[in-house]
């Protein structure tokens, strides 16, 4: 969750590579940053509360030149937040920054007491960095310190690591949390995430788990799990640095859904042309499978309750979306005739990789959705679709949401076709409607009807939006992309559960933003909008233009273009992320960087 940065270089820059790749990362959460680098063999550690921009105030008082260094942003785990518990972390001879949880890192810290060590933070990070020191303070050898500290170490890290006694040198070292490493002619790099490479080159090496890498100047040197040294495998990104500004914008999440139109096109572009990767030597086969189940988090979770509505519906299949997080403690039901298909913009979501890692166990045939090509996720599971979306920097997902839906549906329409449940004639249609999308999207983000809805929700703490069938998914992600940016408390319900309690909770002036788009269950959407209308309810309405609905029934009504219902959630979000949007501004939230949220959950 948290950002890390690595340097090692022939010219004295450390300091700047390293903060400006520290601002680079922010959209990752955090709630602390730190910096270590030696300065003529001396070693200088800072630390900062809050944002990057406090820590680069105290580095540059000491004017400091340094050729090499690690740095880091904390969201914090173990301890709060605060400058004791920042990383850097230093004991003995070691000084390290790390993502990730040391699972037994209670456990280490009692043994480690024994043996002299005194501990200073409430960190789990602290424990693993007395546990390397101790490891090579018998080794004298970082390489062999680090081998015999993961023998110790349970749980997830990526780790960067400095040694006292070498200090022209970067060590890293990971397992089930990301890193990659670059150079160029002057220097090496190691990064938790592509874009603060991007500065420097395009090309970079993934660490893969439980290997050792070590940089010297603008070398790399890397060693597999047993100690032999590899040669490094360079993989080259699309990602340019573009997709790391705002281009004008005022915030990366504005730029990012303005810029679905083109991820959509891109991604039904890519999975229409390309189908899904295969890292089997067998192809992917529609026919294979009789039901599915669908593993993801947050904005994924609710991408993955539209696939199952529109798989059920139309391709008669099983379906079933877990929790990722749930998902392994489960001991769910698999064999060989099911699919499971793995949702992440990062692909490197610590429970859905772990949902990944059951899935294999068991044998069972697992498709990774993911947006970044490459990562964990891509490289792991039997299967990949790629969604096109691109860098995504906004901490709250708009286009890469987008782009899984687009693509979903595309999946789901191959298996209705495989199932025979579709018409030649309405296949057709929604193909053409999906290439309209992209048309149809760009004229939406031209109208203005969501400065209206952001007026009326901006001064209340207590939303609720409600919808049936698909309109009761979009509604999911519709609060959530509320509550993660405004920080207003919304809920989402399925609009005929209002009267089994939650309709109490309606008053004179109660928000309730309302998605009928769902021509079969639209009568009955309407009913309920009645409900909460005659309790007193500010009802925004969502709804396609060819619906006629009294004026009564609504505050404020935004209507979107009428598509099949195997098209229509890909365009209905947009107006919910625009909402979401207007809404945090008008409050004056920081909607890059919400509070206590990460871009990445590489920890469970």
């Amino acid at each position: 969750m948290c950002g890390i940065v690595g340097y090692s270089s022939l010219k004295t820059n450390a300091v700047d590579v390293l903060l400006q790749g520290l601002a680079t990362l922010e959209y990752r959460g955090y709630d602390s940053s730190g910096i270590a680098v030696f300065d003529n063999d001396q070693l200088n550690i800072i630390k900062s509360k809050g944002k990057v921009s406090l820590l680069k105030e105290k580095v540059l008082k000491h004017h400091l030149h340094a050729s090499n260094g690690i740095a880091h942003t904390r969201w914090a785990t173990h301890g709060e937040p605060n400058e004791i518990n920042a990383h850097p972390h230093h004991q003995g001879s070691v000084t390290l920054v790390h993502n990730g949880i040391i699972e037994n890192y209670h456990e280490l810290s009692l043994q480690l007491m024994q043996e002299g060590y005194q501990f200073h933070t409430q960190t789990d990070s602290e424990v693993a960095c007395a546990c390397i020191d101790a490891a090579y303070q018998q080794t004298k050898d970082p390489l062999a310190a680090l081998q015999a500290a993961q023998t110790q170490l349970k749980g997830s890290y990526a780790f960067a690591i400095l040694f006292d006694e070498y200090p022209e040198d970067v060590y890293a070292m990971r397992f089930d949390s990301p890193l990659i490493l670059a150079q160029d002619d002057t220097a090496s790099y190691l990064a938790s995430d592509i874009p603060a490479l991007l500065p420097y080159t395009k090309q970079y090496v993934v660490l893969e788990q439980h290997e050792i890498a070590h940089l010297h100047k603008a070398a790399i040197h890397l060693y597999d799990a047993h100690g032999n040294e590899k040669e490094p495998s360079f993989q080259t990104t699309t990602m340019d640095v573009q997709a790391i500004q705002k281009n004008g914008y005022a915030h990366f999440m504005l730029k990012e859904i303005h810029e679905e139109p083109q991820a959509i096109k891109d991604t039904l572009h890519a999975f229409i042309h390309d189908g899904i990767h295969s890292n089997l030597e067998r192809p992917f086969d529609y026919a294979r499978y009789e039901q599915i189940m669908i593993v993801a988090c947050g904005s994924a979770y609710y991408a993955g309750m539209i696939a199952k509505e529109l798989i059920e519906s139309e391709a008669r299949m099983h379906v079933q979306v877990e929790v990722a997080s749930e998902f392994r403690y489960r001991n769910p039901l698999l064999d060989e005739r099911t699919l499971v298909i793995l949702i992440s913009q990062s692909g490197e979501t610590a429970d859905t990789l772990a949902a990944l890692k059951l899935a294999k166990e068991k044998k069972i045939d697992t498709l990774a959705v993911v947006n970044v090509i490459g990562s964990s996720l891509a490289r792991e599971a039997a299967f990949v679709a790629y969604t096109m979306a691109k860098a995504e920097i906004a901490v709250a997902t708009t286009k890469a949401y987008a782009a899984q839906v687009a693509l979903l549906s595309c999946l789901a329409l191959k298996f209705a076709l495989l199932h025979g449940n579709m018409t030649k004639t309405r296949k057709e249609q929604i193909i053409t409607q999906l290439h309209q999308l992209p048309d149809l999207l760009e004229e939406m983000l031209e109208k203005d009807d969501w400065s209206e809805s952001a007026h009326r929700l901006a001064d209340h703490e207590h939303i609720f939006f409600i919808g049936r069938g698909l309109d009761h998914a979009l509604c999911m992600e519709g609060s959530l992309k509320l509550k993660e940016i405004s920080y207003i408390h919304s809920e989402a319900y399925a609009a005929g559960e209002l009267k089994h309690g939650t309709i109490s909770l309606i008053e004179q002036g109660t928000p309730v933003i309302a998605i009928a788009n769902e021509a079969a269950l639209f009568d009955k959407t309407i009913s309920n909008i009645r409900e909460v209308k005659a309790r007193g309810a500010q009802v925004i309405l969502i709804c396609r233009q060819d619906f006629h609905v009294h004026k009564e029934l609504f505050d404020h009504l935004i209507t979107t273009p009428p598509l099949d219902r195997m098209v229509q959630t890909i365009l209905t979000v947009l107006p919910l992320q625009m909402i979401a949007y207007q809404t945090a501004l008008l409050r004056g939230c920081e909607i890059d960087k919400p509070r206590n949220l990460a871009k990445s959950v590489t920890v469970e």
